[in-house]
């Protein structure tokens, strides 16, 4: 059985030599330390902008002679500078998927710094030829005015919980859920981003049972289980009174 570690080793043997290839590192379980039988492997390459094609090959060659790839995806990244492939290969667990992401050289790198001791969003370097990779403290600064503005949205919309309220009295089931997710479960799930993770508030669900107090992600849960419109009925209210609390607890950080 082909495992995480030889697809590791076997991509590090092929692109340490490539002197066009400036660095290699690995997000996800693998640099949080939370890998386990469901993990998929998170690569990145950082390569010389005009090899860009020989940099692909180098990656699918290697792939290749552990195993036949019998799955490629090529995503259409937004950012100019990035590049990304989602593979599988024949003979391993339908979980191992490979997302590669490939950035060129040209890129800024104030764009990914990571912070220092972080165990949400971090790198685990395995050659880096050029100071590719950067760590920093982090600084609540960084990310005040992006909070600040999450925080303003969320109270909006706990003020709106009469356009749910007008699709539940209508009986409308699929309408009332909707509205329900978008005005009284996403505020919550911010105000917990904004008190617990504030340098990666934009998260969402991500991995946030790893974020949170149990307490807190089993209370969440309770909201987000919502099978009737008897149900949003009920939380309601109760999310509310909730999301006021955690208000009150982000004012006493200021």
């Amino acid at each position: 059985m082909i495992d995480r570690n030889s697809i590791i080793i076997k991509l590090q043997d092929a692109l340490r030599p490539l002197p066009y290839v400036y660095a290699f590192w690995l997000e996800g379980a693998d640099a949080t330390g939370f890998v386990d039988e469901y993990s998929d492997i998170d690569f990145w390459v950082d390569f010389e902008d005009k090899y860009e094609d020989r940099a692909y090959e180098a990656v699918e060659n290697a792939l290749c002679e552990i195993s036949k790839i019998d799955y490629k995806y090529i995503v259409h990244h937004d950012h100019p500078k990035i590049r990304q492939r989602i593979y599988h290969l024949d003979g391993t667990s339908k979980f191992l998927m490979i997302d590669f992401c490939w950035q060129l050289h040209s890129r800024p790198k104030e764009e990914y710094t990571y912070y220092r001791d972080s165990n949400i969003e971090c790198a685990k370097v395995i050659f880096d030829k050029d100071n590719v990779i950067n760590f920093k403290q982090f600084d609540p600064l960084d990310v005040s005015n992006c909070n600040m503005l999450r925080l303003e949205e969320a109270k909006y919309r706990r003020t709106q919980y009469m356009r749910v309220e007008k699709y539940v009295k209508r009986g409308q089931y699929l309408e009332a859920y909707a509205y329900y997710n978008r005005y009284v479960l996403e505020p919550l799930i911010d105000l917990l981003r904004l008190i617990y993770t504030p340098a990666y508030a934009y998260y969402y669900l991500i991995h946030i049972s790893q974020h949170i107090p149990q307490t807190e992600m089993e209370e969440l849960q309770c909201f987000a289980k919502i099978a009737s419109i008897e149900d949003i009925a009920e939380k309601m209210p109760l999310a509310g009174k909730w999301f006021d609390e955690l208000v009150e607890r982000i004012e006493l950080f200021k």
